[in-house]
């Protein structure tokens, strides 16, 4: 028998699934693969994680179908798999769980989350993949390549090629987001797909029987990532979770995506009116804020239309500077920086009508900081703790870590008075520990799992303070870390005028209502013009950058002119003013995704009656926006409203003219 689920499509006869349009025939992999320790290797490349290893002969038993589900059940001598897909929004969540259902202990050494065949039948030079490269600074910025250029070529013989994408770290995407998009070019398909670790993760595409694609995606492996896991008889192992979109254009796909991440969010109500965040790091206080400046910048953000202000790191431990981070870990206020006590600011900054924030860094404590804890409680590999950037990394799974850090969060609530905790990781632990774990990349799993296990005990034991998820920036932006997040912080980039080549891409990876995004008006004379004036197009551009996202507006307001500030308090009103908007619109790229260096660029949000759109024009000039299908019933420039660009209305575009470089919002009403 054979049947669709949604936009897949399976098979009894042979227990395969494919994706939909995507099908190829004759193809043979199962739909999810297990390495097990010892078994035969079939394939002469044992790089290959799906057609090597036993998981090649498991069995088709049975599937199961309910409302919304599709559960697929293989097994051999040894264990058993089962892989539930389930729809969610538009979208198809997908895990796998492996059972030993043999007499003795087997050890895993990778479990295939899902294996799609049959990727598509174009030639290998149009089918392109997206690779979502991300780092410190440059976050978000895929690439189209094909998987000929890719080196996956069509040479008539079998290749041990495959194109792969992975992480091993606790910082899921310090290199790569774990996502990709295929797309079969000539009949215009789209397939995404993201990976639900936030630990370390690995895909893969490569030839299966008779030359034919295949798509693996899955958590860590022992070839890649150091990570296998002992079953004793009836154990199981639950793997991490998986999800695929499909649509006929790229918004399409974006879209579908965004639909499937809004309905799997589970985030707290605490930030159900999206407000808006000063926060002092940027451009102001970097590691070093102070009672009397706070108390100053304080007034200046809530005029401005702040909700949040946050003192962000440095209000702890009484180290100079850049020289906080190996001390910190007391989490206790530092009285040279706030002589009259952390609580006197947040007072002030209520009394402003505003809540206050506290940063922190709750996975390290610093090699000087004196704080001890007991060996077993640190990540340790080769019977050492591991140290990066003066930071021991500390292990969740342990009761006198989850103790201390719970005091030190009811402590910043309780005593210091913050309403707002800013979550911060700024280093990668590497591959795992050995403490307590078959492997350092099982250890990792364990570790990474028990504390955003624990982070989510302290949302729901302060169920009215908010929690940001920030990690340098974007290098936790996998959707597993940021799915129980109302706020994130997308990028730690200091320069405004890259900002745009990040932010038109962002919302591939984050919802619109969660990505916090900076806005610092008035830039660090480090960056900038030694007197730190800003010219208005910097300001106008800072305003435009935050807009669509949630504005984590920083800087000190006070160099602004009269006019400037006005600026400033225009585009927080606009901003607020589309938050209801804003949680249910999804994304719109009229020029595909952004590369640093473009002469212009766009990013939209829609919900099929309204669309926003802003739009940076480096050049100055006629810039035509494609409206991809949209019809455009009348359009304005809803930020800065005094501007002097003209709007016309095409059959199939909108035509912005500047005279100059410009960055601005257009609001259009699109025809049903």
């Amino acid at each position: 028998m054979e049947f669709d689920f949604y936009s897949l499509h399976f098979s009894e006869q042979n227990g395969i699934l494919s994706a939909g349009a995507f099908q190829a025939p004759d193809c043979a992999i199962p739909v999810t693969a297990v390495r097990i320790a010892g078994q035969d290797i079939a394939s002469p490349s044992p790089a290959k994680q799906p057609l090597a290893g036993n998981g090649g002969v498991l069995r088709f038993v049975r599937a199961v179908r309910g409302k919304d589900t599709l559960t697929i059940v293989q097994e051999n001598d040894l264990c058993r798999t089962e892989t539930t897909f389930k729809y969610e929004g538009a979208g198809i969540g997908v895990s796998a769980v492996v059972t030993n259902i043999s007499s003795r202990e087997i050890v895993l050494e990778g479990v295939s989350i899902l294996d799609l065949s049959g990727l598509s039948l174009a030639s290998r030079e149009n089918t392109c993949f997206y690779r979502f490269f991300n780092s410190h600074h440059c976050e978000c910025q895929p690439r189209r390549i094909s998987l000929s250029d890719a080196g996956l070529f069509e040479c008539g013989h079998r290749t041990f090629k495959r194109i792969c994408g992975s992480n091993t770290g606790s910082w899921p995407s310090k290199e790569e987001l774990p996502e990709s998009i295929l797309e079969d070019a000539e009949r215009g398909l789209f397939l995404m797909f993201q990976i639900e670790s936030n630990g370390s993760w690995y895909w893969e595409i490569g030839e299966g029987v008779g030359y034919k694609l295949y798509l693996s995606v899955s958590g860590g492996n022992f070839a890649s990532n150091g990570w296998k896991k002992r079953l004793a008889p009836k154990q199981n192992y639950v793997s991490p979770k998986a999800a695929l979109a499909l649509g006929e254009s790229l918004n399409e796909v974006l879209q579908k995506m965004t639909l499937y991440r809004r309905a799997t969010a589970s985030f707290g109500r605490a930030d159900s009116d999206l407000p808006v965040i000063f926060n002092e790091y940027m451009h102001l206080s970097w590691d070093s804020p102070e009672e009397e400046r706070t108390k100053k910048m304080a007034e200046a953000a809530a005029e401005c239309g702040a909700d949040v202000y946050v003192i962000d790191c440095g209000w702890h431990d009484e180290a100079d500077g850049n020289k906080i981070y190996p001390y910190v870990g007391a989490w206790k206020e530092s009285h040279i920086r706030f002589p009259h006590g952390v609580k006197a600011a947040t007072d002030h900054i209520r009394s402003l009508g505003m809540k206050a924030g506290l940063w922190i860094e709750p996975e390290v404590v610093g090699s000087l900081s004196g704080v001890e804890y007991p060996e077993d409680a640190y990540i340790r590999t080769n019977g050492e703790r591991v140290l990066v950037a003066g930071r021991y990394f500390l292990d969740y799974r342990h009761p006198e870590v989850r103790r201390n850090m719970s005091e030190a969060i009811d402590r910043m609530i309780n005593e210091y008075g913050a309403q707002y905790i800013k979550i911060d990781c700024n280093q990668d632990c590497g591959v795992g520990t050995e403490v307590n774990s078959d492997s350092p990349g099982e250890g990792l799993e364990q570790t990474t799992q028990a504390f955003w296990s624990w982070l989510q005990g302290e949302r729901e034991q302060h169920p009215s303070v908010i929690f940001e998820s920030c990690a340098s920036g974007g290098m936790r932006m996998d959707w597993k870390s940021i799915r129980t997040s109302s706020v994130i912080s997308a990028s730690d980039q200091v320069l405004y005028d890259k900002l745009p080549y990040i932010v038109t891409n962002i919302f591939s990876a984050a919802l619109p209502e969660q990505t916090g995004i900076w806005s610092y008006p008035v830039v660090d004379s480090r960056y900038c013009d030694p007197t730190g004036r800003p010219t208005d197009s910097e300001v106008i551009m800072n305003m435009v950058n935050a807009a669509l996202g949630r504005v984590h507006l920083a800087s000190d307001l006070r160099k602004l002119t009269k006019k400037q500030w006005e600026w400033v308090k225009e585009g927080i009103a606009f901003s607020k003013s589309q938050n209801t908007f804003r949680s249910s619109a999804v994304p719109f790229l009229p020029f595909g995704f952004a590369k640093f260096g473009m002469k212009y660029t766009a990013l939209g949000l829609t919900d099929g009656n309204k669309m926003l759109l802003a739009v940076w024009n480096f050049r100055g000039g006629k810039l035509d926006i494609p409206l991809e299908g949209h019809t455009v019933r009348e359009a304005a420039i809803a930020y800065p409203k005094e501007s002097s660009a003209a709007l016309t209305i095409q059959p199939a575009a909108i035509r912005v003219e500047t005279d100059e470089m410009a960055s601005l919002i257009i609001e259009a009403r699109l025809s049903s």
